[in-house]
């Protein structure tokens, strides 16, 4: 875990506020979801969690370029190997392939960073949900979420008006708060995604890179150390309450909410699947589980 020195001052209440800085299309990103949804969840009310977009590429093409030369002038089998390195490591499912199939007529990250934005103007609540449904689009279906039929798409499919939605692309007011989000993190000195702030009254902590669970657990008790998540039974009742509260959860992200190991998450969701209890959703989101019909 890489961390900024920490000042703690005694006396300091309110929750944490964790902010991650971050990008739609970042694969390390990607892979910080399952820590993010375990404290979300296990530790609501103690821990706010907010999101600044940072805007990872403005122009692909130096780095395409890069890619050229490193690779012979074969600069997608450069990328698919990357890509399905990190794969590997943060073990989200991802779909290597399928976002090298959009490859082509990507030019930056900044659509995607501007379409939250508009999803976020109808709240918070809303940008979170657009955010996670861009990325399932993107790393997991490999649509090309930098086009504006694929944005309207997932923003019908993540419960946002469309209409209202649409017009804030239109309008400009969605590319306004994106500005605002690139002036935070000049600011704040943030150049790598994720970068995560954690603060609470005058402590704060920075973590950079991709973090495991148990690296954001230290964090958050550096910065108040009677902090407990909320006690959860790995048992099934739990289980599908958290598929219910999500929608879906992939099967690293059950494991670190319950704590346990990916084999024992799936072991046991196997099992709920045979009563019938959950169902692979394997249809787009292929590594992904949902309710079951009984």
């Amino acid at each position: 875990m890489q961390a900024t020195e920490v000042l703690v001052v005694p006396g300091e209440f309110g929750p944490i506020r964790l902010v991650e800085y971050t990008d739609p299309i970042s694969v390390w990103c990607w892979g910080c979801e399952p820590a993010l949804r375990r404290i979300e969840y296990r530790y609501a009310g103690a821990v706010e969690v907010s999101y600044v977009m940072g805007g990872l590429f403005e122009d692909f093409e130096p780095m395409r370029e890069y890619w050229s030369r490193m690779s012979g002038g074969k600069w997608k089998e450069g990328v698919l190997t990357f890509l399905t390195a990190v794969a590997g490591q943060h073990r989200m499912p991802m779909n290597a392939e399928g976002m090298m199939a959009s490859m082509d007529d990507f030019r930056s990250t900044w659509p995607g960073c501007v379409a939250v934005k508009a999803a976020e103007l109808a709240g918070r609540d809303a940008g979170r949900r657009y955010l996670r449904r861009l990325r399932e689009a993107g790393l997991v279906e490999g649509r090309p979420i930098q086009r504006r039929d694929v944005q309207l798409a997932v923003a019908a499919q993540a419960r946002i008006d469309v209409d209202r939605f649409s017009d804030a692309l239109d309008r400009g007011s969605a590319e306004r708060a994106f500005r605002g989000d690139l002036e935070e993190c000049h600011r704040r000195g943030v150049q790598g995604f994720p970068t995560f702030e954690l603060n609470r009254g005058h402590a704060s902590l920075r973590l950079e890179g991709y973090q495991s669970w148990e690296s954001f657990a230290e964090a958050l008790r550096t910065l108040d150390s009677d902090l407990v998540p909320k006690d959860l039974r790995w048992e099934k009742p739990a289980i599908l309450e958290l598929l219910r509260t999500y929608g879906h959860c992939a099967t690293r992200e059950v494991a670190a909410v319950f704590g346990v190991t990916d084999d024992d998450a799936e072991i046991l969701l196997e099992d709920l699947e045979a009563e019938g209890a959950v169902a692979r959703r394997d249809s787009g989101l292929p590594g992904f589980w949902g309710l079951g019909k009984s």
